[in-house]
Order: structure tokens, then sequence, then C-alpha cells
């Protein structure tokens, strides 16, 4: 079984500086101390042809239900890769996959796209939990955690651009 997920953001400011933002160890050490990490390791390497390799582990409380709690312990770590394409034409997209510790993942792609000073990002993915008879409720779990997370990191961001 899998579980998707579909959730746009806006940012005010142009695609080139959204990018640099979501691509920025500090921004990503950030996010990751407002969102409740207990720690968080960051490295952004630039890729042969312009794109640029984000790797963010962190390590969050697990406040999950009884079931999920005994698949994952007390603390939850989650390793993200996301591989930006260089900025062309107003848009730019961005590969991830995210791993969670327990039988848990997702993969997917975060388009930005520009409309002057103005950027929207739009996150598809699929969530698939590994574990028989419950895994469903594992991904849908993960989906509202993930769609919480994304709101945050919105806000976060905007705050962040205002600066």
């Amino acid at each position: 079984m899998t579980t998707t997920l579909d959730v746009r953001q806006t940012f005010p400011g142009p695609l080139d500086q959204v990018r640099a933002m979501l691509t920025d160890p500090d921004y990503a050490r950030n996010r990751a101390e407002q969102t409740g990490s207990i720690s968080c390791e960051v490295t952004v390497t630039p890729d042969a042809g312009g794109a640029t390799v984000v790797t963010i582990k962190r390590v969050l409380p697990a406040d999950l239900p009884s079931f999920a709690s005994a698949l994952v312990g007390p603390n939850l770590e989650v390793t993200e890769h996301q591989t930006w394409a260089p900025a062309a034409e107003g848009s730019c997209t961005a590969s991830f996959e995210v791993s969670f510790s327990g039988p848990l993942g997702a993969t997917g792609v975060m388009a930005l796209t520009s409309a002057g000073t103005q950027t929207t990002s739009r996150i598809t993915a699929t969530i698939k939990s590994t574990v028989p008879f419950v895994g469903g409720k594992l991904e849908k779990i993960a989906q509202e955690q993930l769609i919480r997370y994304l709101e945050k990191d919105e806000e976060l961001g905007r705050d962040w651009l205002s600066r």
C-alpha cells in the first residue's frame, strides 16, 4: 500500500531567492531547530551540471501512537536527500527521498514556479511502509506529520525571506 502527498506552499520572493534559501544549510538547521529536532546535520554539495545535493539528517522525539512507537523507539531518525536542478525559465525542481528509522520512506518531487516576486512550491510524494497489517496506518500518520511539517516550513520560510 502507498499513500500520496500533494502540498503547495507560497513564498514571498523570486525563484532564485527561494531556491537559495531551500539549499542553505543555515536555513535547514533553523528549520530543524524550530520543528523540534534534537539534532541536525546538513551537507550541501554542488554537483556537476549545476545541480545541488542537500542531505539533512535529523533526530526527533517520536511522538507516535503505541503501535508505531514499538517499531521506532523513543526517537525518530529522518534522513532526507534532495537533488536540486538548476533554475531555468522561471521554474526549478528537486527530487527527494526521505527515510525514517523504521519501515517507512517517501519519495517525491518539489517543483518551484515563479510569478514575479512570488514563488510557489508544489510537493508531491509517495509514502510507503513495508509493515504488514499496520503499514497503511503508519503511512497515514506520516502523511499527517509531513503536512504539519510543511505548513510550519512555509511559515519559517516566509519569515526567513523577510529578513
